[in-house]
């Protein structure tokens, strides 16, 4: 055994830019985060919670996931993960260091088994800063969803290995994973077309059902490119509403995330239905 490390929470999601000032604008003015800080080619955008940032832009030739972070309780907790990592044979892409980024005093960056850049922190900062004014104010990052033509080895990596549980599967289609009382932080979906690894999409929390339906009136007014909803999915039982932003990623805004809190919870196998409400996600064109 190589042992294993339990992540606390999601922390945030690093998207590739091919236009920072055209990305930033996006998910400034429209999204409704707020610029907090940049560095070297990278802008850094926070939610209205306290944490330092939930979205990092990354100036880079071609779109798509850079990296997704999670949150571990302590400084320690970075040179274990390094050490089990290595040991799987994985690569490490950033060795624990201090200061990587604004905003997080350690972090470690490695490749899972699909190759996606996974970085751990510790030492989050908290923003206590009034928050601008925005017609629609995400809260967090509440989890982003993978496509995978290795389910298992993916599973058996983050359940084994960062220590996340089960929550719920969509017949041989999707498994959703929590690491805290949320249904899921991370989840995992077969291959759609020709999108075999990376980003399907990151979702953003708002407060409740009232400020979902103010982002669908808002995105819609602004001309948002609207991919998918307004729904109810059957795993997590959340709201959703799914948007393009300007280099064709799907970013979803969600409130009513089911919260786990019983220690006999058992996760439930359920047929591939993914909109309560009857709705199918049509082909990804954007």
């Amino acid at each position: 055994m190589t042992g294993s490390i339990k992540v606390a929470r999601l922390s945030h999601v690093g998207l590739n830019a091919r236009d920072l000032g055209n990305q930033a604008e996006f998910y400034t003015d429209r999204w409704g985060l707020e610029p907090i800080e940049e560095h070297g080619q990278d802008v850094f955008l926070r939610a209205e919670g306290p944490d330092h940032h939930v979205l990092t832009l990354h100036a880079g030739d071609a779109p798509g996931l850079d990296h997704f972070a999670f949150e571990v309780d302590n400084s320690d907790d970075i040179d274990r993960a390094a050490d089990i990592v290595n040991k799987l044979g994985l690569e490490i892409v950033t060795p624990p260091t201090p200061d990587l980024e604004p905003g997080v005093a350690r972090a470690v960056r490695f490749k899972d088994p699909d190759g996606n850049v996974v970085e751990l922190v510790a030492g989050v900062d908290q923003v206590r800063d009034t928050y601008g004014n925005r017609d629609v104010k995400p809260q967090a990052l509440n989890h982003v969803v993978l496509f995978t033509a290795n389910r298992a080895k993916l599973e058996q990596f983050y359940g084994g290995t960062l220590g996340f549980k089960l929550s719920d599967t969509l017949s041989d289609y999707m498994s959703f994973w929590r690491c805290n009382a949320n249904h899921h932080s991370i989840a995992f979906m077969a291959p759609r077309g020709d999108k075999y690894t990376g980003l399907n999409h990151a979702a953003f929390d708002v407060k409740d059902w009232s400020d979902l339906m103010r982002a669908v009136y808002f995105m819609g007014e602004r001309g948002v490119k609207r991919w998918w909803g307004p729904g109810r999915h059957l795993a997590g039982n959340n709201l959703f509403s799914y948007y393009f932003d300007p280099e064709g990623n799907v970013v979803e805004y969600t409130t009513e995330v089911q919260q786990i809190t019983s220690d006999d919870y058992v996760p439930p196998v359920r047929p591939p239905i993914a909109d309560q409400w009857g709705s199918q996600p049509p082909p990804r064109t954007g």
